[in-house]
């Protein structure tokens, strides 16, 4: 399980207090040393302001890499400088050559921070939709649900020998309906869908939505001859759906496959081989 690492949000806070402090810093030395005067010190800013960009959205080898080639162009500038023109060498130079590097490296730790406190959060976020059980909107069990409830009936089958039916229950022409719809219409439909499924079945019986699979899922205890007509009443009064505020929705024919796979026991096979086979009888409901 994927826990959300408290010692990360220290360390940002401790990092934001820093940045402030140096940019703090910065003006104090600014208005000391009175580098606004200078013209060359408007470009240094901005050679420090490129730094936090490329230190935050990149990487610390990258900082240190801008920070290196900064050191040693300036250097080498103000070598040329004192040696060339006899400019000395004052101490707002080694300011800048402490200054660059700090700002780039500290950026760059700090964007590496907060990259990393964004894929805990999205792993967090993704293993608490996988944790959820009931669908929001159809108020179904989820997929999540799905294998788990399947076991339970299969050993109910084992131990007391009562008939097991999977039923898997899937819009026919579903791409070809979604591009006709569009995705908000084609989820109303299946929320209408679900709605007839609920009310049909019996409360003992195990309704469920597989998103992934585009499908729904019952699980039903019943005698062969029942789960055949709950299939035919089922695609029945899925047909007839009368969406009353949607001509578009109205005027598609809607029609479902039904694949219905009956337990056997004997048979020793896992859930998701019970699946699967119920699954194949889907593809032949044509």
């Amino acid at each position: 399980m994927v826990k959300l690492d408290k010692s990360i949000l220290k360390r940002i806070d401790l990092v934001n207090i820093f940045i402030i402090t140096m940019f703090f810093g910065l003006i104090m030395v600014f208005s000391y040393l009175k580098l606004d005067a200078n013209p060359g010190s408007i470009f240094l800013v901005f050679l420090v302001m490129v730094g936090t960009i490329v230190g935050y959205y990149t990487n610390i080898t990258a900082s240190l890499l801008y920070s290196i080639m900064f050191v040693f162009l300036y250097a080498s500038f103000q070598i040329y400088l004192n040696v060339a023109k006899r400019v000395p060498i004052g101490g707002d130079v080694y300011f800048w050559m402490l200054a660059v590097p700090l700002f780039t490296i500290m950026f760059a730790y700090y964007g590496t921070l907060i990259r990393d406190l964004q894929e805990k959060n999205s792993s967090l976020m993704k293993e608490n939709e996988e944790l959820v059980m009931i669908d929001k909107d159809t108020g179904l069990l989820s997929s999540q649900a799905f294998f788990k409830e399947l076991q339970v009936y299969m050993k109910i089958n084992e131990r007391f020998n009562i008939d097991l039916y999977l039923m898997l229950i899937k819009v026919k022409y579903e791409n070809e309906v979604i591009r006709i719809l569009g995705e908000s219409k084609y989820n109303k439909m299946v929320n209408e869908i679900s709605k007839v499924i609920s009310s049909m079945l019996r409360e003992e019986d195990r309704k469920l939505i597989l998103r992934d699979a585009n499908m729904f899922a019952v699980i039903l205890l019943s005698n062969k001859g029942g789960a055949k007509s709950i299939k035919e009443r089922l695609k029945g009064q899925i047909q007839n759906i009368d969406f009353k505020d949607d001509a578009v929705i109205n005027n598609l024919n809607l029609e479902v496959m039904v694949g219905v796979a009956q337990y056997h026991s004997e048979e020793k096979c896992s859930p998701y081989e019970f699946f699967k086979k119920a699954e194949r009888d889907l593809e032949y409901d044509v």
